[in-house]
């Protein structure tokens, strides 16, 4: 559920950032009605059906539905910059809206068979990390599922849930401006162990108190990862 909202979301950022960059009040570059028709197709071919099941979601879909179809309309001509910016801002509001209300139609259904714990994590990762929430949930649905053939699926998006929780507590740049750090051999970046590390000490976690967390989470990146390849080999 809402695999095809996450996915437009950082899209329509994109067309915004591309209306912003042009010069003069209209839009006259081919390329980017191009890009605004295929948001519009994008919605009423992949969006639309995800959350066409979703109760009480009515009225919101109405609205999407016109201002995708404004889009789609001012993509057939040299259109206003300020509507455009406007519709594409709208169009977000609304789709997070949808992906929301996904996100608690998945837990109130998925309520029986999971734990408090479950429900507590997604609770806090749609605070801290909306899309970690859906990752996690939606590995969660996966595995209540009675005709999984794999779990490939599951282990990736857990593996995401993960990532993206450690990511936005633990940015790149302040892991690296810790006291102490250094990159790991072939590293690009800071791994997951370090942005544990960094999340404890700015808690006030002393040294002592860091190996397991530290070793939990290099075995559970580890494992997860194993199933991927597993599964896809």
């Amino acid at each position: 559920m809402n695999r095809a909202i996450a996915a437009t979301l950082p899209d329509l950022d994109q067309a915004r950032r591309e209306i912003k960059s042009v010069n003069g009040a209209q839009i006259f570059s081919a390329a980017i009605r191009e890009h605004l028709h295929s948001l519009a197709t994008r919605y009423f071919d992949q969006v639309r059906p995800e959350v066409s099941g979703i109760e009480d979601v009515d009225a919101e879909l109405r609205e999407a539905d016109t201002i995708f179809q404004e889009l789609h309309a001012l993509s057939r001509k040299n259109a206003s910059k300020d509507k455009c910016l406007r519709l594409l801002k709208s169009a977000k509001t609304i789709l997070v809206r949808l992906e929301g209300a996904g996100l608690s139609r998945g837990a109130r259904q998925s309520a029986e068979t999971r734990t408090t714990t479950d429900v507590l994590i997604i609770e806090s990762l749609q605070d801290i990390c909306p899309a970690a929430a859906l990752s996690y949930s939606q590995a969660l649905h996966d595995l209540e599922s009675d005709s999984r053939l794999s779990y490939r699926g599951p282990a990736t998006d857990l593996r995401e849930a993960l990532r993206e929780t450690l990511d936005t507590l633990a940015p790149d740049k302040e892991v690296e401006g810790m006291p102490g750090y250094k990159a790991e051999p072939d590293a690009k970046r800071p791994t997951m162990k370090q942005k544990v590390r960094y999340i404890l000490r700015s808690r006030g976690f002393g040294s002592g108190q860091l190996a397991a967390p530290e070793s939990a989470v290099e075995g559970v990146e580890e494992m997860l990862g194993f199933v991927s390849f597993s599964a896809s080999c």
